[in-house]
Parts: C-alpha cells; structure tokens; sequence
C-alpha cells in the first residue's frame, strides 16, 4: 500500500483533535520509545492511532509491517477494529483462537506481506517465533 502525505492517512488531527497529554505523549512517542499508563477512556489507542499514522509516513517505515502487540485476546479483536476503522491501512489479527496457519515460514511472511498492522498477544508472537 502506497500512503503519501496527501492521503487520507493525515485526516486523524481532522477528525477528532487530541487532548493536550494525549499531544505530548504522541509527541514525546515520535523521539524515544514510551510507556503511556493511563486509565481506561483516557484514549490511549487513540494516541497509538496518532503514532501509527505518523510511522507510516515515514521514510524509514516505507515495506515495513507495524507490530501492535496486547496481552489478551479480546484487545486483539477490539484493536485491530478500531485500527482497521480508523486508518487506510491492511490491518492483519493474530491470536491462538484464529484458525490460522502459521507452522512454516512461508505462511507466516506471506501474512505479513499482506498487511501494513498486525496486531496480535505477545505470547502468540513468542508461539510463532518458534516455529
């Protein structure tokens, strides 16, 4: 998938405009790794969103696959969605529930050459690297 600045991809700040924490901290986000801790509803997967969008921009990121790893199941469902309902990208959900076929490595890169997101359990990433 081919994105440019003039793309959709851009339309988030449009949309809904971020609180100011939530502007810091996909700011401080763009320079050095960061730990959002925040309560529930504080839009944390909306700053992801932000930093999402803004990666795949990026130069570097152009051929690359964003890994958005969650400890459950569950958010591998709800985050995925809302990744997919937000953004342009091919957003690709990796769980043991799936029904998926993962065993060799052609299967798996060819599932990830097909998708800009996939977001999956830190444990299904473990599981998978092994094989």
């Amino acid at each position: 998938m081919t994105i440019t600045k003039d793309s959709s991809i851009q339309s988030v700040n449009e949309t809904i405009l971020p609180r100011k924490y939530q502007e810091e901290i996909f700011q401080r986000a763009q320079e050095c790794n960061v730990i959002a801790a925040l309560d529930t509803g504080s839009g944390k997967t909306f700053i992801s969103i932000l930093l999402i969008k803004w990666i795949v921009l990026q130069e570097s990121a152009h051929g690359k696959v964003i890994v958005f790893l969650v400890p459950k199941v569950a958010l591998v469902e709800q985050q995925a969605n809302f990744i997919a309902a937000h953004t342009p990208l091919r957003v690709k959900k990796f769980h043991g529930s799936l029904d998926l076929e993962l065993t060799d490595r052609a299967n798996w890169r060819s599932s990830f050459e097909k998708s800009d997101v996939v977001v999956m359990t830190g444990v299904y990433l473990t599981v998978a690297s092994l094989r």
